[in-house]
């Protein structure tokens, strides 16, 4: 049996929704806390598969709580209860990196079939706890102020924040930018929160996610030179391949399981055309809601999915802008930064302009190049390509 902990200091709603999970998930335990503090009582004596909780709570808000997950229960999926208003829910998207979003008040039978879809993942294995990228962007969603001590290893850094936004960062005797590139490109971080800094003086000059994007293509570069060359100097990252040892002792695949494995060699011919692209570092197809499909890379396999999510929620973000505009439905965004160029296109056979529908093709590309050179070719590419790859992933 499953066991899930739900966080939340409305005790009524928190009763309702344990009483309505209980007659809908007969195979899931629920735990229950009050805010941060008692849910790490629970988790001391209790391994949970989930975490669900909210953010604004007293004694210990879920800020806390995910900074401590994030260094002892790393593993652990998380799904964040938000009650952002309808201005923000337009402007953001729901998922960042690993972490999954609901929106209060949610109805009973959504989070349920969240929570089977979350434990599914982790099953598989596609779902892993909470990320540094993932707890600055929560940062700024929710406008929190306060100070982040990060650390890795023996290393130590800090990132200030003043009403969610990143104002300076500090490591290795820099500040800012730089600073901040070196931070956001480590792994496997432990992060404390502490009191904000209220004399803090800003020192960062570019927004977060451009920040995000930059150190992770950064970091790329770097494990790049301590990698050795491999076969042709590509990966590809398929998380949906179906191998043999997905298959029950004795089985033979049907038509379904290798016509999936023919059109994910087709997807890799395909990709292939990008590297034919002066700069080429990465591009990879994303369904909507971030989740990567399949990467193509001339460096080690790093962070591209990462860096690939970060721009499809930057694509979200511009769709729902130029809707709201009037203009229809942004199709392309092109972000240039001091480093690379980082290219989101979305193709979309569907009617409904945010979701895919079935039986409909709705997929993003994100490309990125490290030349200015290549842009005009990579622009041309783009266009033919996104069509011919969305076919192999038509729903």
């Amino acid at each position: 049996m499953k066991q899930i902990l739900i966080v939340d200091d409305e005790k009524k709603f928190l009763l309702s929704l344990t009483e309505g999970l209980k007659s809908r998930l007969d195979d899931v335990k629920v735990f229950t806390a009050h805010n941060g503090k008692e849910a790490l009582e629970v988790l001391k004596f209790t391994t949970v598969d989930l975490l669900i909780t909210d953010l604004k709570m007293p004694v210990m808000d879920g800020f806390e709580l995910l900074a401590i997950m994030s260094s002892h229960f790393s593993s652990t999926p998380v799904i964040v209860m938000t009650a952002f208003g309808t201005p923000n829910i337009e402007k953001h998207i729901r998922k960042f990196g690993s972490v999954q979003y609901l929106e209060k008040p949610t109805e009973l039978s959504v989070m349920a079939d969240k929570i089977r879809q979350t434990l599914a993942n982790k099953t598989q294995g596609f779902v892993q706890g909470i990320t540094l990228p993932t707890f600055v962007q929560l940062m700024e969603l929710e406008k929190k102020s306060c100070t982040l001590r990060i650390k890795q290893g023996e290393k130590v850094a800090m990132l200030f924040f003043h009403q969610g936004e990143l104002i300076d960062a500090q490591c290795n005797g820099q500040n800012g930018d730089k600073a901040a590139y070196t931070i956001f490109g480590w792994q496997d971080v432990v992060i404390e929160m502490q009191p904000p800094d209220t004399q803090r003086q800003r020192g960062i000059t570019s927004k977060l996610n451009h920040l995000l994007l930059d150190a992770l293509r950064l970091e790329d570069e770097k494990q790049l030179h301590m990698t050795e060359p491999i076969s042709d100097a590509i990966m590809l990252d398929i998380q949906e391949t179906v191998s043999q040892s997905d298959l029950a002792p004795g089985s033979v695949p049907d038509n379904n399981t290798l016509n999936k494995e023919i059109n994910l060699m087709t997807v890799q011919e395909k990709l292939k055309e990008f590297n034919q692209v002066d700069g080429f570092a990465g591009v990879g197809v994303f369904t909507p809601a971030g989740e990567s499909l399949a990467l193509l890379t001339t460096e080690a396999k790093g962070n591209m999915k990462e860096v690939g999510v970060l721009a499809n929620n930057l694509l979200m973000t511009a769709q729902k802008a130029t809707m709201e505009m009037g203009i229809g439905l942004g199709q392309l965004v092109h972000i240039e930064s001091e480093h690379a160029h980082i290219f989101a296109r979305c193709f979309n056979e569907g009617t409904d302009p945010l979701k895919s529908q079935p039986g409909k093709a709705h997929v993003h590309l994100v490309l990125i190049l490290t030349s200015d050179s290549g842009i005009g070719m990579a622009k041309l590419k783009i266009e033919k390509m996104t069509k011919l790859i969305a076919e192999d992933f038509r729903m």
